[in-house]
Formats: structure tokens, sequence, C-alpha cells
């Protein structure tokens, strides 16, 4: 047999890109012959390509002149991101309009009435983005403020540094307040919390910010620690290599995209507040997204605020339309997702650290809660033949 070159074209700088990679090397161990060889995806590579000749292509293609020219050569090719509209190659992707909404939600949960998105006003998937996001408050009957800059990926390096600043600066600056931003990926939402902490505006009780990729050194290196839209990356990756194999086997190319729905928003600090005027229940929402894990209960909440206990209920179901024990719950449910979604840690220990007395206990609020099984969340994010 002979065997199958197959170029990757990902960006290993970014996390969603390595995803993709392990993903399509999973399919990859599957195959007899398969011949990997991977580099970013830069104009340099064409002629190296060239001189290659590989059998096929699979490249996250996120600037237009690159884009173009690897599709000039008439390989084989499958795109994994839609930035460049139009694109002549089969496209397996996420689905952008579902990123913005969840966004939305994931806002509108923690009752924000002031919304901003920060993206990019040549990628496609910054647009889709920002339409799902607003179209979602719309109904609400919220308006979306926009800033733009060049931050997608990365900030391109002949970009004017000082011109960024000056135009972001300002946006934050005349932001009605408190406002829940989406940002269109992790690394200007990071760049957003450093803007912020400049200004002296306080993330996230004054600024909420949330990115996307859910990328673990952007969101670590982020202060405070970023909330984020996780993607199903290695899916992604898996089922983009599956269709080039189908391609390579004189196949035709799909009519339509393939899109993959969001695994969820893993809540870190950015985002983990709520937007409540009372100074009472704004204490309460605090004392609970930093104890909720351990062993508290109504009473325990109503003491550290200095409240009644039906006091404290009565301004939670007026202002947020949910008891505290249900707010407990829900930081908990968060907490869960989060280490489901980002860790390998086993059910006892996820249960544990997310405030449950028992893997069990565990998996009867989460199923009751989220509507699926704690194991079948985790499962969402991975790979299926």
């Amino acid at each position: 047999m002979e065997p199958k070159r197959i170029a990757l074209l990902l960006a290993q700088d970014q996390g969603h890109c390595r995803k993709l990679l392990r993903g399509v090397q999973t399919y990859a161990m599957q195959k007899q012959g398969w011949v990997l060889h991977d580099s970013p995806p830069v104009l340099q590579i064409v002629d190296s390509l060239r001189k290659w000749q590989p059998d096929a292509i699979i490249a996250h293609l996120f600037e237009p002149e690159i884009a173009q020219r690897v599709v000039q050569l008439g390989i084989p090719t499958v795109n994994t991101t839609s930035n460049v509209e139009k694109l002549e190659a089969p496209l397996v992707e996420v689905d952008h309009q579902a990123i913005g909404r969840l966004a939305a939600e994931h806002f509108l949960e923690r009752r924000f009435t002031n919304f901003g998105f920060f993206g990019s006003t040549w990628a496609h998937s910054s647009k889709v983005r920002k339409a799902g996001f607003s179209d979602r408050l719309a109904k609400q009957g919220y308006r979306v403020s926009s800033c733009y800059a060049e931050y997608l990926p990365r900030l391109l390096v002949t970009a004017d540094w000082r011109s960024v600043d000056d135009n972001v600066y300002q946006w934050l600056r005349d932001l009605p307040k408190p406002v829940g931003i989406l940002a269109c990926n992790d690394p200007p939402a990071r760049y957003l919390a450093e803007a912020c902490r400049q200004l002296g505006l306080r993330v996230p009780d004054t600024v909420a910010l949330l990115g996307v990729d859910n990328d673990e050194l952007e969101c670590g290196l982020t202060k405070p620690p970023l909330s984020s839209v996780a993607l199903p990356g290695e899916q992604i990756g898996y089922e983009a290599a599956r269709l080039l194999d189908r391609l390579m086997a004189g196949k035709k190319s799909p009519k339509r995209p393939r899109l993959f729905a969001p695994l969820g928003i893993v809540t870190r600090q950015s985002t983990d507040t709520m937007a409540i005027d009372d100074v009472t229940v704004a204490a309460a929402l605090g004392f609970i997204a930093e104890r909720a894990v351990d062993a508290i209960g109504v009473q325990k909440v109503a003491n550290h605020v200095g409240v009644s206990r039906r006091v404290l209920e009565r301004k939670f179901q007026t202002l947020l339309d949910r008891t505290v024990l249900q707010e407990i719950r829900r930081v908990r449910i968060e907490r869960a997702k989060d280490l489901l979604v980002g860790t390998d840690l086993p059910m006892p220990i996820v249960a544990a650290r997310s405030g449950f007395s028992s893997p069990q206990r565990l998996a009867f609020v989460f199923r009751e809660e989220v509507g699926v099984a704690p194991t079948a969340y985790r499962q969402q994010g991975q790979i299926r033949d």
C-alpha cells in the first residue's frame, strides 16, 4: 500500500488547534500508511507543500492570503475554520451562532443589562458569533455595543499597538456599567482584562469578560482567570480527518459544512458575578461563589450577610427568581461542569471538589439540572467513531 502524505496546517500555539491535532492523530492511528507532517498555516509553507506533494491537507485557514494560496494548490483540503468566507474547501467547524447564543444566555442568567462585543472586522467567525450574541439579546430588548481590533487569532505583527490601545480604552471607558463582554477568542479577552486593570475597572464586578476556545494557558494567564466557551476541538479534528479520508477515496465533497455545537461555558472568576444592586444579595452571592463547594446551607449564608433566612429568601426570589439553595446548587453544578470538561478526574473527586456528598448525589442533581448524566456530559466532548 502506498503511503498517504497528509499535511496538517494547524497553529500549535493555539489551544483549539492543538485539540484539532489530537483529533486528527486519533483518526490517523486507525489507518495504515498515513504520514503526517505539520506546520503553522503561513505563506512560507506553500513552496514546501509543492515540493513535498501531499496527498491531502487539513488546515486551519484563518488568513485570506494563505487560505487562497493553499486552495489554489489543487490538493484535497479540509478546512477547520470559517474565518475566510466563500473558500472552495469543505468545512468542519464549530457552530458560531450557537457560541453567541450561549454567551448571551450566560450573561442574562447573571442579570446583566449592558453588553459588549470585542471582535474582528474581517474574520467571518467573529461576525457570526456577534450575530448570535446580538440576536439572542435583542429578543430580550437589549442592544450590544461593539469594538473591533484585529486580534484574531493573534494581533498581527504589522498592527499598531498604540492605536489598538487608544480605541479599546475609550470604548471601555464609555460602556455603561456593569457590563458583560463577549470577546471573539481568549487572547483578545485576556487583552481586555489587562486594559481593565490599567483603567481601574474591576473584573468581574464592573466588567465581566467571556472568551472563546477555553485555551487553558490563556485562561490561566488572564487575571482574574478567564471564563470561556469550550469547543469540541478533538471531535472536529477527528471528523475532518474522516472527511479527508473519504475525499482521498474519491468521494464527493459535501455541499454543506459540518458544524458542531459548543460544549458549554467553563465558568471562572472573570464572569463569576451577578449584576445586582442590592448589597445584601450581592454579598450572599459572593459568599456562595466562594464557599458553595463547602458544606454550607441557607442559614449559614443568611448568618454571613447578617439578615434572617426569611428576608434573604424573599430578596433572592424578588431579584433572582430562585431560592438561595437553588443558587448554591447552580454554583456547584457549574463547578462540576468545569471539572468534567477540563479534567479527567474520577467521579468521586469531581463530586467532592464541586460540593456534593457522593458521586451518586452528583449524578442525581446533575441529571435533574442539566438533563444528562455527568458521564454523558463529559463524553459530549470526546471523539466518537
